[in-house]
């Protein structure tokens, strides 16, 4: 019984695969069949920019409340990438950026293109021709300008006044003009904002 079945289908093989081409278009359709069921799902092939349209990322409560304060600005295109930072040099990044760009406002463009530099950063980064750094996209803006912060606040430099080195590295001082007052004074106020908001 077992032989007479084993003979049968040695028959059925010899008929349909004579040629070794036969044998590789059997294989090229067995093969598409296993990939168009892997890619089929629920009768559906799965497309992750799909899966993240159909079902988005709920905000966090940080980025809900960075929104409060700056919706209607273009730094609010930024809030995904200012949320995953610390609280603390998320709310530095939205004072900042106030204070020297009134939320992406009035920003350098370099070659008629928008820098994403909010914050009155001058790195090493494809630099205009006034010395500001020029980023590719907001979230290289976020990620750079974030570290700075960052490395900022852990030499303790956390509040606004000593951050005043944002503005003019170790060359001026509260006391030495009103400019100085006056930055220290606005940024203050919108990080003691964010304070409440988000720390």
């Amino acid at each position: 019984m077992v032989k007479n079945r084993k003979e049968k289908l040695i028959n059925i093989t010899e008929k349909c695969f004579k040629t070794p081409e036969d044998i590789l278009f059997g294989f090229l359709i067995a093969f598409s069949l296993v990939f168009i069921a892997f890619c089929f799902q629920s009768g559906k092939i799965v497309y992750p920019e799909a899966v993240s349209q159909v079902h988005p990322k709920e905000p966090t409560k940080m980025a809900k409340n960075i929104s409060k304060v700056v919706s209607d600005y273009p730094i609010e295109k930024m809030i995904p990438y200012i949320a995953r930072q610390d609280g603390k040099v998320a709310a530095f990044l939205v004072a900042i950026a106030k204070k020297e760009s009134n939320w992406g406002v009035h920003t350098p463009k370099k070659n008629g293109k928008e820098c994403f530099n909010y914050w009155g950063y001058r790195g090493k980064e494809n630099t205009t021709a006034s010395g500001y750094s020029c980023f590719d996209s907001r979230a290289q803006a976020v990620n750079i300008v974030g570290k700075r912060i960052k490395s900022l606040v852990a030499q303790k430099i956390d509040t606004p006044r000593e951050m005043l080195v944002w503005k003019c590295g170790g060359s001026c001082s509260a006391q030495t003009g009103q400019g100085a007052s006056k930055w220290i004074r606005d940024v203050d106020f919108y990080y003691k904002k964010m304070q409440t908001e988000i720390l």
